[in-house]
């Protein structure tokens, strides 16, 4: 009798071979996410690729790039620039997006009395132009990514800025950006707030610092008092670890014009370690929102920097370790600094 030797494998080498399967998946895995990462990344890229183009359009119908924000009624006959339409709400046709810039009423405010009502649906839309794909929160909650620049002060309600916005409606055109449209930062990405998690990195906010804010604080370059800066930025952190902000409205809406929903300065290199905040507000009582505050931190889940696009209509990938100096020079548009793009 003859019998029927089949042959297999022995427990050994089963064990063997799934442990083989292991490791390849545990090598395959991190590739797989950054090649996912960086074709979030080249959407993020291209997004602000869109919204630098966007620009240039709009200057070429206007004569001048868009306003920071703009005035409206909130309520018959009660004029208002709080809560009024943003830039990128005045881009919106340069960005196909002509119907929702249609449902725009720009005679009342997007955020506040009665026009709160009035453009509820434009205030609710999301515009994936708007949001950064790596950014897991964005477009949740909260639906902008991207802030515009206001410059290197810390006056958040500054009717001229050393920025290509100012927070106070006012138009800057290319004539106005002595520093040369290459070296001169037009948007930059941030992380949304999270209302749920308010001690994340980047996502965490805090205002009504303790200690009351001298005049003098409020000006149109910071570096004209960095070390006072510094100072409150300091005070910043220890506030943020004593209470975390309730209110973590960074990036709420892309349709409002205001520091910390649309706009930001550019002070502190991006993802900064040591003020690891989203935003940080000195007035108002703790609890405010991170709107019209009065530092705010560029930051992404990129590795390594942030997005930016300047107002040459290029995007640049900005490191975290960019020079401070560096950084501050970029954000200026008329302080006649010489930058090299070797330097960033």
């Amino acid at each position: 009798m003859k019998f029927d030797r089949r042959g297999g494998f022995t427990l050994i080498e089963l064990l063997v071979v799934i442990a083989i399967i292991a490791v390849l998946i545990a090598l395959l895995l991190p590739a797989v996410q950054s090649a996912r990462e960086a074709a979030r990344r080249a959407q993020c890229t291209n997004n602000l690729k869109q919204m630098g183009l966007a620009m240039h359009n709009y200057h070429q119908a206007a004569g001048s790039f868009p306003m920071g924000n703009a005035i409206a009624y909130s309520d018959p006959g009660v004029q208002t620039t709080w809560g009024t339409f943003s830039a990128h709400s005045m881009m919106l046709p340069y960005l196909e997006q002509t119907p929702l810039y249609n449902s725009c009423n720009f005679a009342w405010t997007v955020w506040y009395g009665m026009g709160a009502s009035l453009n509820a649906t434009v205030w609710n839309t999301k515009v994936n132009a708007f949001l950064c794909p790596s950014d897991g929160q964005a477009g949740k909650d909260h639906i902008n990514s991207y802030f515009g620049s206001f410059g290197t002060g810390t006056d958040p309600w500054a009717v001229n800025t050393n920025g290509t916005f100012a927070p106070e409606q006012t138009a800057y055109s290319v004539a106005d950006i002595t520093d040369g449209t290459s070296n001169t930062i037009s948007h930059t990405e941030a992380l949304v707030g999270d209302y749920n998690n308010t001690r994340t990195k980047w996502r965490q906010y805090v205002s009504g610092v303790p200690g009351s804010v001298p005049g003098n604080m409020i000006v149109r370059d910071a570096r004209t008092i960095m070390p006072q800066v510094v100072q409150y930025a300091q005070n910043c952190m220890q506030a943020i670890v004593a209470t975390p902000g309730t209110n973590s409205n960074k990036g709420l809406a892309w349709a409002t014009g205001s520091p910390g929903l649309t706009l930001t300065n550019i002070i502190f290199p991006p993802n900064s370690t040591q003020y690891a905040f989203s935003s940080c507000r000195w007035d108002c009582a703790a609890g405010c929102g991170t709107d019209f505050g009065h530092i705010h931190i560029s930051s992404s889940t990129h590795p390594g920097g942030v997005n930016v696009a300047f107002l040459d209509g290029s995007v640049r990938f900005v490191k975290n370790s960019i020079d401070q100096n560096t950084w501050m020079s970029l954000g200026s548009r008329d302080g006649e600094e010489v930058v090299s793009s070797s330097s960033y």
